[in-house]
């Protein structure tokens, strides 16, 4: 068995390996890696443990220079979710054993782990940051709409309810990535959060067929209020981009668009909704997902931090030198 990287000529089998894992999220696909690599114009290595051609593990890496040296993340962006994919325990020796050589030779190493996962692994670390992602099963094979709905809080179902009988209308629009965008933009600032650059949105359709991802509407009256990014990818949908105009939140048109959209996904075959990382601290958004039938699935991220100055650093340099890549916890820092 031996370490070789990912190329364009071994996609198809990779991708054939990832879709024998339930558990393979939308992170690990080449499409996210090709538009990852344009977007942030980094470079990747994912690695493939191959015995005989045949691939028995893959670890999907990126990496980014600044000035404290290189960042190696698995993976970037948002808390992408990264980690070893492999039943073989050889595979997974190998993997982990590469992995370490390369973490220390780096400034630091941050290897996400997948939330539906057994990632007990001896991946070398100095920091454990604990995260809860929060998931709502969507398989019901039978009576999707009342199954769906009698798995909500009572709440939940009570404003989806007022939604429809305010008149809110739910559709697909791939061609909304200026509102989506704008939108999503002043919701985060108005937050005090970074916002998804444009020409993430702009590169979608690119790198992802019209199948593997949508942009769902909602209108009042005619006027699109709120709009939701979703990624499909093998047995998971993934809630990327939520957007909603602020006047017109008590329409609760977001609820309406979850709603309609898990009924899609589960007509299509999808077994879970992933809601992503959410940290305890907004205690809001974690009860919001709560109320959609969420369950906690606890993930890590693992630290290995070799260039000691990273602790002498500050948010504002580590943003700028190492941009939607995680260097390391900023309450780690001496100059917080």
């Amino acid at each position: 068995m031996e370490i070789i990287e990912l190329s364009k000529e071994n996609y198809k089998s990779y991708e054939n390996f990832l879709l024998t894992f339930d558990e393979s999220l939308v992170y690990y696909s080449s499409n996210y890696k090709e538009l990852l690599e344009d977007y942030l114009n980094v470079e990747s290595k994912y690695l493939l443990a191959v015995d005989n051609g045949d691939i028995k593990g893959v670890l999907p890496l990126m990496k980014k220079e600044g000035k404290y040296g290189i960042v190696l993340n698995s993976l970037p962006f948002y808390g992408s979710n990264g980690g070893i994919l492999s039943r073989d325990k050889e595979a997974i020796n190998l993997l982990v054993e590469y992995y370490n050589n390369l973490s220390k030779d780096v400034a630091s190493s941050t290897y996400i782990t997948n939330p539906l996962k057994d990632n007990s692994f001896d991946i070398k670390c100095d920091i454990v940051d604990d995260r809860v992602g929060q998931w709502t099963y969507i398989g019901y094979k039978e009576d999707i709409d009342s199954s769906l709905m009698q798995s909500f809080h009572s709440k939940t179902r009570n404003i989806i309810r007022k939604a429809i009988k305010e008149g809110i209308e739910v559709e697909i629009d791939n061609f909304q990535i200026d509102f989506l965008y704008e939108t999503h933009y002043e919701n985060m600032l108005s937050v005090g959060a970074k916002p998804k650059g444009k020409r993430f949105f702009e590169l979608i359709n690119r790198y992802f067929n019209e199948d593997e991802y949508s942009i769902y509407i909602a209108r009042k009256d005619g006027k699109i209020i709120s709009a939701l990014l979703l990624f499909f990818y093998n047995k998971t949908v993934e809630y990327f981009t939520p957007a909603i105009l602020k006047d017109y939140r008590h329409f609760h048109s977001n609820s309406l668009i979850i709603y309609k959209s898990m009924i899609d996904a589960a007509k299509r075959g999808f077994k879970w909704w992933n809601w992503g990382g959410t940290y305890r601290s907004l205690d809001g958004v974690y009860r919001f997902k709560k109320r959609f039938g969420a369950i906690d699935k606890r993930y890590h991220f693992l630290l290995r931090i070799n260039n000691l100055e990273l602790y002498n650093s500050t948010k504002d340099e580590l943003i700028k030198e190492y941009e939607d890549f995680f260097v390391i916890p900023f309450d780690k820092l001496s100059t917080k």
